[in-house]
């Protein structure tokens, strides 16, 4: 199955908080070419307070060596340094990654949830 992601605003957070749907079965280079998109497209801005990235409907294609090229990327962009990163997911195997970057990424703001408002309540919630 082809992988898709969409783009939307948040419905209560439109200028802070953008989501990302995956769908299908989806690799790090198309997570990275998915960043680059939002970086390029000047879809993270200084409003921008987190990026919710929703992988409940995905397959994520993805083993330690391709979780470290995706980090090695990540930690390039001063960016995405600046703002939360949340990741939902119910799949085990999916939130290993988020969870490893969580513990293992000072610099990243990156936190495994189940759930949306779970995701927007950690997102909003001022330092």
């Amino acid at each position: 199955m082809a992988m898709a992601i969409s783009y939307r605003n948040h419905n209560v957070y439109p200028k802070n908080i953008y989501i990302r749907d995956f769908e299908g079965k989806v690799d790090f280079r198309e997570i990275i070419d998915s960043w680059e998109f939002l970086l390029n497209s000047n879809l993270i801005n200084p409003d921008t307070k987190g990026i919710i990235n929703n992988l409940i409907n995905c397959e994520l294609d993805m083993n330690m060596d391709s979780f470290k090229t995706l980090m090695i990327y990540l930690n390039q962009h001063q960016e995405l340094k600046n703002i939360k990163l949340a990741v939902l997911s119910v799949d085990p195997k999916s939130i290993v990654f988020p969870t490893l970057g969580e513990t293992t990424q000072r610099d990243l703001k990156i936190k495994p949830f189940t759930t949306e408002t779970a995701a927007v309540s950690w997102i909003i919630e001022q330092p």
